[in-house]
């Protein structure tokens, strides 16, 4: 390609062109140079330490849920397994939600190279999640892990979890407040961790001593037997927000209150009867299928409505310490309050 040849009008005469001359193109010569290698610097010494962060899920305009709370509030995930799930559900939530996790640890009877970080505890392959199993995973946590997240999460590997709902509803607490929420995907704080394994598992009177049985219910008597308040996993407008079924279920059987069903017994505060409410900021969802999982992926991350406004929302107040009483947590064996026309 021919070069053009750069001109400039003549200040003595508008109508004659002239041509440069050297003298009067070194300056734009240096002025290019410059520009030049300040766009080197800056790609070189200046863009690897600016700290550059992918909000998820950002609001069309700013608010303070852009603020990234990873850091803030740290949670450690441990999920439950069986080597027969390793390359179905294990997977996909190594590949989804797990990642969302400051840090994310398998407990299973074998170690597997293909996922994140898998520690083999000597338990039955057969099983998933045993009373053994999660005392065992409570105790490694304790003695490796303690001191590196503020909150900790546990799952197995068919929940679904919206980890940054998640942070959401644990913000206001102080990880220095003896405090669990749940379930599925119980998550306590790390004095509650920390109270548990030290002054509950210990004792036969305060948490179950046999290794036999599945989990149910056990650990949520052993951390309240050592008085770790039970945190309200409710919204704002009394709907649920941590769910022992998928989304999909609310059209079946367990829809209807049916007080001989499992599903109604496990649940501690019964919502409604003939109402099964969904908060818009639901925390996690309880025997979801490997697909399915990639499927809640895909609909929360990445899944958007075209001209859709988006509402504004705001952090609430970080109020609870370690010394203070939290009106938030509902007192065994009472119902909450649930406004009579909500709906889901």
């Amino acid at each position: 390609m021919q070069q053009k040849e750069c001109v400039f009008l003549d200040r003595s005469n508008h109508s004659q062109l002239v041509t440069t001359t050297p003298s009067t193109a070194r300056p734009v010569l240096f002025l290019l140079l410059g520009i030049g290698i300040g766009y080197l610097i800056t790609q070189v010494l200046v863009w690897p330490i600016m700290e550059l962060k992918s909000h998820t899920n950002r609001t069309a305009r700013w608010t303070e849920l852009d603020i990234d709370l990873t850091e803030e509030v740290r949670v450690l995930c441990y999920v439950y397994t069986q080597p027969t799930n390793h390359k179905t559900q294990a997977k996909a939530v190594w590949e989804t939600w797990g990642r969302r996790c400051n840090k994310l640890i398998f407990f299973s009877s074998r170690t597997d190279v293909n996922l994140s970080e898998t520690v083999a505890l000597p338990v039955s392959p057969n099983y998933r999640e045993s009373w053994l199993k999660t005392k065992m995973a409570l105790k490694y946590l304790h003695e490796h892990h303690l001191n590196e997240a503020d909150w900790f999460l546990e799952a197995d590997d068919e929940t679904f979890v919206v980890m940054e709902n998640l942070r959401y509803m644990v913000y206001p607490y102080s990880p220095q407040l003896a405090i669990y929420f749940g379930s599925p995907g119980t998550v306590m704080s790390r004095a509650a961790l920390r109270r548990l394994v030290e002054v509950s598992l210990p004792n036969p009177a305060k948490c179950e001593p046999r290794d036999e049985g599945a989990t149910a219910g056990k650990l949520r008597e052993c951390l309240e037997n050592v008085n770790v308040r039970a945190g309200s996993t409710y919204d704002s407008k009394g709907r649920r927000r941590m769910h022992l079924i998928e989304p999909q279920a609310r059209s079946n059987l367990f829809l209807r209150y049916d007080p001989n069903s499992w599903f109604w017994k496990f649940l501690i505060y019964r919502t409604q009867d003939g109402i099964f409410a969904w908060s818009n900021y639901a925390v996690s969802f309880h025997y979801v299928h490997h697909h399915y999982i990639h499927c809640f992926e895909y609909m929360i991350y990445r899944l958007r409505s075209f001209g859709r406004k988006q509402i504004e929302e705001s952090l609430p107040a970080k109020f609870y310490t370690a010394d203070e009483e939290v009106t938030g947590a509902h007192p065994m064996g009472a119902e909450p309050e649930v406004p009579a026309d909500y709906a889901y």
